[in-house]
Formats: C-alpha cells, sequence, structure tokens
C-alpha cells in the first residue's frame, strides 16, 4: 500500500521565496459587452517552516506581495475605466509530502491582509460623463493550494491553484 513520505523538502528553519505570474483574476464583472485587458499578476511571497511538529508536516508562515492592473473599454465609446490592485497579506502554510520524490513539496494555505484599490474612469470625448477617481484599502483574504518542483537543492519552480489575487500562480522557487 502507498504511504506518503512525511518529511517533505520543507522544514522548520527553511526559508523559500516564490517569484511569480498570475492568470485568471477577477475582471470586476466588466467583461460581458466590452473588451477587459489586464497585466498578468505580479506577486513575490516569502515563508519560513516554524515547526515540524505541528502533525505530520511542517507548518511555514510568511507574506505575499502583489500587484495586478486591468483596464476596460466601453464599446463605441471613448470611455475606459481602470483598476491596479496592490495587495499586502500574511500567508500561513501547511507542507505535508503527498508524493515519495524528495524533489516535490506540496502545501495549503490561507491568506489575509489588505488590498490598495485604485479606481479610475475617464471618457475624452465627452462631458457627460464625470471623470471619477477612487482609492481605498480593503480587508483581502485567500486560500490555495500549491506545489513545487525542485530542478536543485535550492532552486525550483511552483505552481498555485485557489484565490488571493488570482486563480493560478506559477514562477521560480528558491529556497535557503
Amino acid at each position: 500500500m502507498y504511504e506518503p513520505q512525511t518529511t517533505s523538502t520543507f522544514h522548520s528553519g527553511n526559508t523559500a521565496v516564490n517569484v511569480g505570474l498570475g492568470l485568471l483574476g477577477a475582471n470586476h464583472g466588466y467583461d460581458v459587452f466590452g473588451s477587459v485587458s489586464q497585466s498578468p499578476a505580479l506577486s513575490v511571497s516569502y515563508e519560513r517552516g516554524i515547526t515540524d511538529s505541528f502533525g505530520p508536516g511542517t507548518l511555514s508562515v510568511g507574506g505575499l506581495l502583489g500587484y495586478k492592473h486591468y483596464y476596460y473599454d466601453f464599446p463605441k465609446t471613448d470611455y475606459r475605466a481602470s483598476w491596479t490592485d496592490v495587495l499586502l497579506m500574511a500567508r500561513g502554510s501547511y507542507h505535508y509530502n503527498l508524493t515519495d520524490n524528495p524533489q516535490i513539496d506540496t502545501y495549503a494555505g490561507l491568506t489575509l491582509g489588505v488590498r490598495l484599490n485604485t479606481y479610475s474612469n475617464s471618457n475624452a470625448n465627452s462631458v457627460a460623463r464625470d471623470v471619477y477617481n477612487d482609492q481605498g484599502l480593503h480587508l483581502a483574504t485567500g486560500i490555495f493550494l500549491g506545489g513545487r518542483y525542485f530542478v536543485t537543492n535550492n532552486l525550483g519552480v511552483f505552481a498555485e491553484a485557489g484565490y488571493d489575487m488570482t486563480y493560478l500562480k506559477f514562477g521560480l522557487t528558491a529556497k535557503f
């Protein structure tokens, strides 16, 4: 019978940094009649293993800094709306090795923090619409499942699915 390795590649005292791109983010419901364009989300996350004695895996804590920009062109007008999100979040992850491959680190976690959201709209050829600018700080939460594949002892790639700033993130990872 298959029995997973409980000794993952990530342990108490390890530090990992992910640098990634995110895809499939929120579009604020503006994709029905016009054209939504968006940049890939950019993120940097950090985590440090804090204990190996929390069940059969490793518990880690850290943070996430993320950036996302998108805009919407209203059809047959010069009206354009633009959003920018900057996220600063704390992350908690639980690492449990689901495979017997020592190059793979699987984990799940939660995020909690703040989202600085800025919004503006413009209409170059009409005085009928007001130009509007706004920004605000909002509570942000998230949940994710992830995995890392280490090509060397310290360098690898990662992927995460869930939601904090996008539904899918992938990129490079380093472990120290």
